[in-house]
């Protein structure tokens, strides 16, 4: 190739790659200053939104927060709303006051009840029935209460010297009975003697079997 040509083909190349740097530093200069411009008008909008608003010292905020200021009308401490009324619990109060009055009495009475029925009136007025000749003729040999545990209506009372129990018996027999025991103490002295004024046996016809 002739020495001309060749460096008229390498000024063409060099020329044509000046030509599109050019170019490509014109769009990045062109996109650089688009991005200030950009940049500035954010700037612009958030001074004049910081203008608008209300600079509060730190100091003032911190020192509403105090307990002269603790009240619903602070917005900084309080929030201002009803509180809830207080919960009445009188029918829960009620029912458990109802409940354990029940109980206790219930409890009481059965208590009394299996203390009279293991006393020594009572056990002593059921062997001596068991072995008279006339209540082993009508109702068996082995009298008996009429269930595990019965009802022992009465008093006992060895302090003030009274003794007034009555309660059902049942012999091998299947003949249920009614025994009646009264005795009093004759003096005031704790180790004085009984008197035994009733104590009987009756019969389903009405018949008392005396015991005495």
């Amino acid at each position: 190739m002739d020495p001309v040509m060749k460096s008229q083909c390498f000024r063409r190349l060099a020329l044509s790659s000046i030509g599109r740097q050019q170019q490509l530093l014109s769009r990045n200069t062109k996109s650089t200053i688009d991005c200030l411009n950009t940049a500035k008008a954010r700037m612009s909008t958030q001074s004049s939104t910081s203008a608008v608003l209300p600079k509060i010292p730190l100091a003032q905020v911190a020192g509403q927060r105090t307990w002269e200021s603790a009240h619903a009308k602070n917005p900084a401490f309080a929030i201002e709303r009803e509180l809830p009324g207080p919960k009445s619990h009188k029918r829960e109060v009620a029912i458990f006051v109802a409940v354990a009055a029940v109980t206790w009495g219930l409890g009481s009475v059965v208590a009394f009840n299996y203390q009279r029925m293991t006393s020594t009136p009572v056990t002593a007025a059921l062997f001596t029935a068991r072995h008279n000749d006339e209540v082993r003729e009508k109702f068996g040999g082995q009298l008996n209460f009429t269930s595990t545990f019965p009802w022992i209506s009465g008093d006992i009372s060895h302090l003030k010297g009274v003794v007034e129990i009555e309660f059902d018996v049942v012999g091998d027999k299947g003949v249920v009975g009614h025994l009646v025991l009264k005795s009093r103490r004759q003096s005031s002295n704790q180790n004085g003697e009984w008197a035994t004024t009733e104590f009987y046996v009756e019969t389903p016809d009405g018949r008392r079997i005396d015991c005495r």
